[in-house]
């Protein structure tokens, strides 16, 4: 889970909710940083595993002159990690630079609101990403600047024993805001998989990001079964150009479903409360990663890992 802000009361409530590993928003450079974020993680009786959003990367996935030095951060990273005892580096290629929203007030039930993205909205948008690049980089570029990068960066991850788990694009459209994404199916990210084979190279499966693209997510982890390194399960409603986020128990994925796919592939690593609805009393700040509704969805995914288990 991402605790969100990250304060001692948050990280308490989290424990309290059952929640065993806590994913980190990379804490900044240097190895202080991130052992100080371990230190506050442990004293709740959490381990911290995974670092995931906010990586420095925009410069390496548009090819971008400040690239080396990006590559040579992420490298020390790896490093960081693994001396600090950390497993799973969640990354994204999104040329956005994170999801995108063009709403935070979409109603969700009880009052609560999530939120959502149409393509017909001219609002821009709404969450913490920095938004399309001024000048656009094509498909092929992108494809091969991560191919570039793989290539450059796994053999330092293989060393460290750190597994990289990248993130589907969100929302899943080809073009987005007139920049082309690429990762937007399951196909996209099984090619992911054969660009560089690697222990290391692996995949994070995001019910919400690949849910309104309308494939077959049961099948889908079927197929990236050894290569699934991370797993967010959140829900949505609706097609990839126009959806809302959900509760986890009310949108159009079968959340059970998939928890019992991820059961039967034997799937042994972690599975994180992704976006929730903000509730009553918060101030939507921070949408989707507010705590309420997320130690809610701990608690929801947390009853079906149990009822796999006793299947």
């Amino acid at each position: 889970m991402i605790v969100t802000p990250f304060t001692g009361e948050n990280l308490q409530l989290a424990a309290q909710a059952g929640v065993e590993e806590i994913v980190a928003v990379y804490p900044g450079p240097g190895r202080e940083p991130l052992v100080k974020v371990k230190g506050e993680v442990e004293k709740h009786g959490m381990k911290l595993t995974h670092i995931e959003r906010k990586l420095p990367h925009d410069q390496i996935v548009h090819g971008l002159s400040g690239r080396d030095e990006q590559v040579k951060m992420i490298k020390c990273l790896l490093c960081d990690m693994a001396e600090a005892g950390l497993e799973v580096l969640c990354y994204n290629w999104m040329p956005s630079e994170d999801w995108c929203r063009t709403t935070r007030m979409n109603p969700e039930r009880g009052g609560s609101y999530s939120t959502a993205f149409s393509v017909e909205a001219d609002c821009g948008n709404v969450t913490d990403a920095d938004g399309p690049p001024q000048k656009a980089t094509a498909a092929s570029r992108l494809w091969e600047n991560l191919e570039a990068f793989l290539d450059e960066i796994l053999p330092v991850a293989e060393d460290a024993g750190i597994k990289l788990a990248i993130h589907p694009d969100d929302p899943p459209l080809k073009n987005l805001w007139g920049q082309d994404q690429i990762l937007c199916s399951i196909d996209a990210l099984e090619r992911v998989t054969r660009l560089a084979p690697s222990p290391s190279n692996g995949i994070c499966f995001c019910s919400g990001s690949l849910g309104p693209v309308g494939e077959d997510l049961v099948e889908g982890i079927r197929r990236l079964a050894g290569n699934i390194h991370f797993v967010h399960l959140r829900n949505t409603r609706g097609a990839a150009d126009n959806f809302q986020e959900t509760w986890p128990d009310n949108g159009e994925s079968d959340l059970p479903a998939l928890m019992r796919a991820l059961h039967d592939i034997d799937y042994r690593g972690t599975i994180r409360p992704d976006h929730a609805p903000s509730m009553i009393g918060e101030s939507n700040a921070t949408p989707g990663y507010e705590m309420k509704g997320r130690l809610f969805a701990a608690g929801y995914l947390r009853g079906l890992m149990q009822a796999c288990l006793r299947r």
